[in-house]
């Protein structure tokens, strides 16, 4: 198997490193593993390149436990990071975790190798020991993660500081999936709410809600300063323009724009930023086929949520809804509507301040036009500032 080894590796048998055999041997199975430990610990030792008797150890140690059951994947993450090579996951102290091989964007499988390149002449200089690591030397396993953490803060020679590389990307990942899905979910709903007929916008009704926002938006009262710092908008440049305006603001109780202040009134706040496409797009939708004088509270809200159907739209993306159909207990499904509920709290207050319901919780022809428009506003595609 030394040659599979090498293969996979890149390198000649006296070049290979602690890492590169201990993840060959994981490509197979435990037994198989076991079966071809001694073989190429005699094929490394006769290439000069014998390693050490506490590696031979710890790998038969961990192989064995593999093949018993009982080794978890801590377990084995840990005997990888001690080869010296393995770059550790220094999370949550240092606030960096390294992505799964396989879902490495360019930019962090490159630094990756790099950063094991630097780690394999750090071991051959002996600033690392491996045995230490083996050991659970605590002195060593700091210094270990200390120059890793070094490596990542440190400018390369073209310029760029790996940690920061690296989040750049992540970032981008994200925001393209992210973009990705809101452009599905605003299809699914403008499919939809093209079913449900159209709902003209009362003008009049806005300009009155509007007049009061402008008049509000400037003071720290309560829940105010929540719409105002979640919609991202400077109470002295608000858009001129009511539609403009008043759809900013809703929008941005779909999508907030900064992380509001704590609600004094209650700790529901994690839960509305927990709400899906799957329950904004079930809201709106059930209040446009409802209309004017529905009334709506965070109960109603997250009935039509979990009992919605979407198996009728074009795009596959939500077939499986009402997805609180798929757990099993009823238990998580009373969990996950207590979520949705608590999260749609927050939302019925602030569509209140809105103006798209009354004082009596009963929707208005503001929210019936507005609450679905809010939410294509909030999924529409960003603009590329460049």
């Amino acid at each position: 198997m030394l040659d599979v080894v090498c293969s996979a590796a890149g390198k000649a048998a006296d070049e290979l490193t602690r890492r590169d055999v201990a993840r060959a041997l994981l490509t197979v199975p435990a037994r198989e593993a076991l079966e071809q430990f001694a073989g190429i610990r005699r094929e490394l030792t006769a290439a000069g390149n014998p390693l050490s008797a506490t590696f031979w150890n710890s790998t038969e140690a961990t192989l064995s436990s593999i093949e018993a059951g009982s080794a978890t994947v801590g377990d084995v993450r840990l005997w990888l990071e001690a080869t010296g090579t393995e770059p550790t996951q220094l999370f949550p102290a240092e606030g960096f975790l390294w992505s799964d091989e396989d879902e490495r964007g360019p930019v962090a499988a490159e630094l990756h190798a790099r950063l094991v390149s630097h780690l394999e002449a750090l071991v051959a200089a002996g600033v690392i020991d491996s045995d230490l690591l083996v050991r659970s030397d605590d002195a060593a396993l700091a210094a270990y993660r200390q120059a890793q953490l070094d490596w990542l803060r440190a400018p390369l020679p073209d310029g760029r500081v790996p940690f920061d590389a690296i989040a750049e990307e992540e970032d981008d990942e994200f925001l393209a999936k992210w973009d990705e899905a809101e452009a599905d979910a605003r299809s699914i709903l403008g499919e939809l709410l093209s079913d449900a007929g159209p709902r003209p916008c009362p003008q009049d009704e806005l300009a009155a809600a509007c007049d009061r926002l402008r008049d509000q938006l400037g003071s720290d009262e309560w829940p105010y300063q929540l719409l105002r710092t979640a919609a991202g908008v400077d109470p002295a440049t608000l858009p001129r323009d009511d539609r403009e305006l008043w759809l900013t603001l809703a929008a941005g109780v779909v999508t907030p724009n900064d992380e509001p202040p704590d609600d004094p009134l209650n700790d529901s706040s994690m839960y509305w930023y927990m709400l899906g496409h799957e329950a904004w797009i079930a809201a709106a939708v059930s209040l446009a086929r409802n209309g004017p004088s529905t009334v709506v509270d965070a109960d109603s809200l997250a009935h039509d949520a979990a009992t919605f159907d979407f198996e009728n739209t074009e795009d596959d993306e939500f077939d499986d809804a009402p997805w609180l159909d798929d757990l099993d207990e009823p238990e998580a499904r009373s969990d996950q509507t207590q979520q949705l509920s608590l999260g749609f709290f927050t939302v019925a207050l602030l569509w209140r301040t809105l103006g798209a319901l009354d004082v009596d919780d009963r929707l208005t022809e503001l929210g019936w036009w507005g609450i679905p428009e809010s939410l294509l506003r909030a999924w529409q595609p960003h603009t590329d500032p460049s």
